[in-house]
């Protein structure tokens, strides 16, 4: 079966351009043919002729949008979507309402956030989702296909694990911490897409080793690689143990942060004095020498 170039995908396309890759490195990037790509960039290109991914996907999605008008069950049937419309009850769950109507129950979830959002209330829990426990299953992400994983990781002389930390509005906090030294460095950016974490990263100067979760901001990790040098790593599905440093350093941050801060409140350096306190603060788990005393003692080694 065809693959179709999703949200993801796109931001990566974007960039590659930019950055004067070919359409045939891109196709093998994402694993997509060649004329997919093609046909991609000149469906959803602007005006100009410039493909940017925010509005490739916009159009994308109306012309997926429009082209189903017709086929649509409910919106195209008054007598079933009003029959819908009275029987939908918090009570009274769509599962139930298709049996009785005699349509599949995702039908009816379909039509209520596509065309009558306001349904929602009616449903079971609000239309909230509810939380599953107990789940490690992996999730399809076509950008992390050819991704190293963590258990083929080999330790360098630094070893980073990195993460963003989510605030109330768009801006976030990009940290990544040294394994071995604990030594943290973290970064402002105005929000969490890939195009953003690639810009802020090629700017750095992170070597060795980069442990991420399966965020879509880390979708243009080839790029990062191949701009700055590093070998990046990307942890299992569900598993922030796995990055337990960095899970545990933006704990800490969290105690001057908490969740729901507005990191637009904020500068740089107000960040980076925290993270200061943090890197010349003696820590018990390095026999109470600080993270920038063992980070450089990695220098010398």
């Amino acid at each position: 079966m065809q693959r179709h170039i999703n949200t993801n995908d796109r931001p990566v396309i974007d960039r590659m351009l930019r950055g004067g890759y070919k359409q045939i490195e891109i196709a093998n990037t994402l694993r997509y043919t060649k004329s997919a790509i093609s046909k991609e960039i000149e469906r959803n290109k602007d005006g100009d002729g410039i493909y940017r991914f925010r509005n490739a996907d916009r159009k994308a999605k109306n012309r997926r949008r429009h082209s189903k008008l017709k086929y649509r069950k409910i919106e195209n049937n008054p007598e079933l979507k009003n029959k819908i419309d009275k029987k939908l009850n918090p009570l009274i769950s769509p599962e139930v309402v298709a049996h009785e109507v005699g349509i599949h129950h995702q039908t009816i979830y379909s039509y209520i956030y596509r065309s009558n959002i306001a349904l929602k209330k009616e449903l079971p829990y609000r239309g909230r989702r509810r939380r599953k426990y107990g789940s490690n299953g992996e999730f399809k992400v076509d950008w992390l296909d050819s991704a190293r994983s963590i258990h083929n990781r080999i330790d360098e002389r630094f070893n980073w694990e990195g993460d963003t930390v989510r605030g109330s509005t768009s801006p976030k906090v990009l940290t990544h911490v040294e394994r071995k030294s604990l030594y943290t460095i973290a970064d402002l950016i105005p929000n969490g897409t890939a195009d953003v974490v690639y810009t802020k990263m090629k700017k750095g100067d992170i070597k060795g080793t980069i442990t991420y979760d399966r965020g879509s901001e880390f979708a243009l990790w080839k790029m990062i690689e191949k701009e700055i040098g590093v070998k990046i790593y990307f942890a299992d599905a569900y598993s922030p143990q796995q990055r337990g440093k960095n899970e545990n350093t933006n704990g800490r941050l969290r105690r001057i942060f908490p969740k729901g801060f507005n990191f637009a409140t904020i500068t740089n350096k107000q960040l980076q004095k925290v993270v200061s306190v943090m890197n010349h603060t003696p820590r018990k788990s390095l026999n109470w020498r600080t993270p920038t005393e063992v980070f450089e003692s990695l220098h010398s080694d």
